[in-house]
């Protein structure tokens, strides 16, 4: 089975670790992060129950952490620099800005909530599960994502 291979921001993985919805997309496709991710998340965050999650999925090798030369870029700009040196199939991310720059350049992108979607298509999720993650998810995305997934789900034909 194929992977797609994704590469994730620090708001796109920490909405998720919070949705509870981290360990079933980890498991569905191939999750990296940029070091600058890692740092932000992880190595800045100290003992914050995100952080401990997100180090143990690290160690795990359940998210992998991709070495980068390109240390002076932080977040997203390290983020899109990896996605262009890699081969990655799209990057994941929630921050409107950093969609409308990587848009413009035609790259494929991921929403938190989108994930609900591809993960039922793919039969991961069941449909009540699906809901059950989106209202997990719903205090972490914004109104517009939320309407548009729950009406993909709403009209779901299995």
């Amino acid at each position: 089975m194929y992977y797609m291979k994704v590469l994730m921001d620090a708001d796109c993985l920490i909405k998720l670790t919070k949705a509870k919805l981290k360990e079933i997309v980890c498991n569905n496709f191939s999750v990296f992060i940029p070091q600058a991710v890692e740092n932000e998340v992880v190595d800045n965050a100290g003992e914050h129950p995100d952080a401990i999650i997100i180090k143990k999925n690290i160690n795990d090798n359940l998210l992998s952490v991709t070495q980068q030369r390109l240390s002076h870029h932080k977040g997203e700009d390290a983020v899109f620099a990896l996605f262009q040196q890699k081969k990655f199939d799209a990057i994941c991310s929630d921050d409107k800005r950093f969609i409308r720059r990587i848009k413009s350049f035609d790259v494929a992108y991921i929403t938190p909530a989108v994930f609900i979607v591809i993960l039922l298509k793919q039969g991961a999720l069941t449909l009540n599960e699906a809901y059950r993650k989106l209202d997990l998810l719903s205090p972490f995305v914004s109104d517009d994502e939320y309407t548009i997934v729950k009406s993909a789900l709403d009209h779901w034909r299995e």
